[in-house]
């Protein structure tokens, strides 16, 4: 894992990750948005395992919609794990 992208993501602000949401064309209310990035940030080590990214998604599920989860994933595998994976 990478430190400086870790530590970019841990330190990763809501309003910042709103904007990715965003990019991403993904619409959370502010509370789904804060659980998530908490999760994002608390799981780095999960988010480069596929063998654990089962839980994250089932996490991510329960929040929001399976529709949404998926699109949450995709934010998840195309930018945040190639962060770490560097």
């Amino acid at each position: 894992m990478n430190k400086k992208y870790n530590d970019y993501i841990s330190g990763l602000q809501l309003k910042d990750f709103q904007i990715i949401l965003e990019e991403f064309d993904i619409y959370l209310d502010e509370e789904q948005q804060t659980k998530i990035l908490s999760m994002i940030q608390n799981n780095q080590y999960a988010l480069i395992h596929e063998q654990y990214q089962f839980v994250l998604e089932n996490y991510i599920k329960k929040l929001t919609s399976d529709f949404t989860c998926q699109k949450v994933m995709l934010l998840l595998n195309h930018y945040f794990k190639p962060l770490l994976n560097v």
